[in-house]
């Protein structure tokens, strides 16, 4: 707001009041690095008294691209996306780039609203996490992006083989949990998952049951990756009849937390729990169990140096398959 009319301040009136050309106040918020530091100082001094606040929409006009870069996921309840947004604002940020971000909580209508807000402020680029990763996920409001000069970087859901993304590798992570599967000697699995038909669910599924014991007594519950979907699912899975598992297989970690939620709401013993993925924090509350987990921070500055290098139009590998390792492997 400008201190002087009560008016929003503009371009204009930081080039007037520090003594420069409204180029040289563009090029401090969009190429920094241009201006020598002293005039850098003034002008965000003088921005920064004037309460500016550069119209994002309006920069990178050379390109036909805003300066804006989008998140778009289904939630953001899992720890790796909060990373993932962190990384993504601290290298943007750095780059001249804002950051908008948009939870669609399942729904495919939420995901296309926050896809066209996106490209008809011409986004530079948008990280997306799809609501469903099921084949036959209806994808046509994504497939305009395509189309258009905005970059997209596919994260922790695949829709489409053939696009750039940085993911988990799946099956190797099912493989890891088969080897505490194995070494404890279980014979008896509940493995929890996401809908039957998402690719995670059912390569890391696949992952598991390929690796262990074919004497194993295997049942699968298909819920919701979101934690309380999960977590009823689950519940009414147990109300329905007495259950006798040796252990539960979480497919990520809102799901084994939901799984040990009821558990502990219907005080089952003895029953023993593997996540693909930890639960944030839960050895603070003395809660250990094996567990695949991934290099989180190593996870989202990929994205994040991939979004930059896509727009920047720089070699970068498209499609990376993060690995996981095995912690808490000897906890009983």
């Amino acid at each position: 707001m400008n201190k002087r009319n009560g008016k929003a301040a503009t371009i204009n009136d930081v080039a007037r009041l520090s003594g420069v050309t409204n180029i040289t106040v563009s090029r401090v918020f969009n190429t920094p690095e241009k201006v020598k530091p002293e005039t850098r100082s003034l002008v965000m001094r003088m921005a920064d008294y004037l309460h500016y606040v550069p119209n994002a929409l309006a920069q990178g006009t050379k390109n036909n691209a805003s300066r804006i870069i989008g998140i778009v996921t289904d939630d953001t309840f899992n720890a790796v996306y909060s990373y993932v947004i962190n990384a993504l604002c601290l290298i943007s940020e750095k780059k001249g780039y804002s950051v908008m971000i948009f939870t669609t909580q399942g729904s495919r209508d939420s995901e296309a609203k926050a896809l066209n807000t996106l490209v008809g402020y011409k986004a530079a680029g948008i990280v997306l996490s799809v609501v469903d990763d099921s084949p036959d996920y209806d994808t046509s409001h994504i497939r305009n992006i395509e189309k258009s000069s905005t970059r997209l970087i596919q994260f922790d859901r695949e829709y489409d083989s053939q696009l750039p993304g940085v993911f988990i590798d799946n099956l190797q992570a099912g493989e890891r949990v088969a080897e505490v599967i194995n070494a404890r000697g279980f014979t008896s699995l509940l493995i929890i998952g996401g809908k039957q038909s998402s690719r995670i669910t059912r390569q890391r599924i696949a992952g598991i049951t390929a690796n262990i014991a074919a004497e194993v007594v295997v049942e699968v519950l298909y819920a919701d990756y979101r934690y309380e979907n999960a977590r009823a699912t689950i519940a009414r899975h147990f109300a329905q009849q007495q259950r006798n598992y040796q252990c539960i297989v979480g497919i990520n970690g809102p799901i084994t937390l939901g799984a040990i939620s009821v558990a502990t709401a219907l005080n089952l013993k003895g029953l023993a729990f593997i996540s693909i993925d930890a639960i944030p924090h839960a050895e603070d509350f003395n809660i250990f169990y094996p567990c695949v987990v991934h290099d989180y921070q190593q996870w989202a500055a990929t994205v994040a140096e991939n979004m930059m290098s896509a727009i920047e139009q720089q070699d970068y590998e498209a499609r990376v398959f993060m690995p996981g390792k095995l912690k808490n492997f000897d906890w009983e």
